[in-house]
């Protein structure tokens, strides 16, 4: 890994790591603190800016040959500090949620999770919480039927167009099996001797598309863009098409003449 990358991460996540710690420190004083919760808080801090030190320490000591001269163990590498840092953190994170464990109880919400929620929306009572919870179940019944909404309209959308294409076998095709490639191939597979296509390079093969049968989805592109060889060898012009089903792609019939 680059030098520098690794210094400019390990210092970020050595100073995130310190306003966590001391995040946790300010916590002492906080609503719902007593002996234990004020304990555990303490070691989830302490655990959190030991971690933020090691990161921090690990940084300064990639200096120069400062790591050799102050710290020649081996065992002390790119390997074993990120194992120790996350191991820190840890255990931080078991002891913050240990505080809000005993903060939870004495504050009168059902356990420890439901407290780590309200903290972190600033909300230190039962009261406030049963009114943000309130709150956030309207906010998600909102969505839920928002989103309902709009995909029922999507539905009906995509019925309407369904409905329009009916009326053009070109757009019903396009929107389900389109048959140029699949009859372009059957055309070909049609001739008795050799065949060649004489469209442009901005022309279409097919220059209609036609319902044979609407209620069947069977559709017939005709087309004049091509020669055949008769049984003289010689290539004339000639006039093709060729039927097939638009929801499975399946050709029914192609007609070259």
């Amino acid at each position: 890994m680059n030098k520098v990358l690794k210094r400019g991460i390990y210092g970020i996540w050595g100073i995130l790591l310190c306003l966590a710690a001391l995040e946790k420190f300010g916590d002492f004083f906080a609503a719902g603190t007593g002996f234990w919760s004020v304990v555990v808080l303490f070691a989830a801090g302490v655990c959190q800016l030991g971690a933020a030190l090691v990161a921090i320490s690990w940084v300064v000591l990639s200096f120069g040959t400062l790591k050799e001269k102050y710290l020649p163990y081996k065992f002390v590498n790119n390997y074993t500090v990120p194992v120790l840092i996350i191991g820190l953190a840890i255990v931080a994170s078991v002891a913050r949620s240990s505080s809000d464990e005993f903060r939870a109880e004495k504050l009168g919400f059902k356990d420890g999770k439901e407290f780590s929620i309200a903290r972190k929306n600033n909300i230190t009572n039962t009261t406030d919480y049963a009114k943000y919870e309130e709150e956030q179940r309207i906010k998600a019944a909102d969505k839920t039927a928002h989103d309902a909404l709009l995909a029922a309209e999507k539905e009906q959308k995509a019925k309407e167009e369904e409905a329009q294409c009916l009326d053009d076998a070109h757009c019903y095709a396009s929107k389900h099996k389109a048959g140029d490639y699949i009859c372009k191939v059957a055309v070909e597979n049609s001739a008795q001797y050799q065949f060649k296509w004489t469209d442009g390079v901005l022309e279409p093969k097919f220059s209609s598309y036609n319902w044979q049968d609407k209620n069947r989805k069977l559709v017939t592109l005709y087309g004049h863009r091509a020669q055949a060889q008769n049984g003289f060898g010689a290539f004339k012009n000639v006039e093709y098409s060729c039927t097939f089903n638009a929801d499975t792609g399946e050709v029914l019939n192609v007609n070259l003449q």
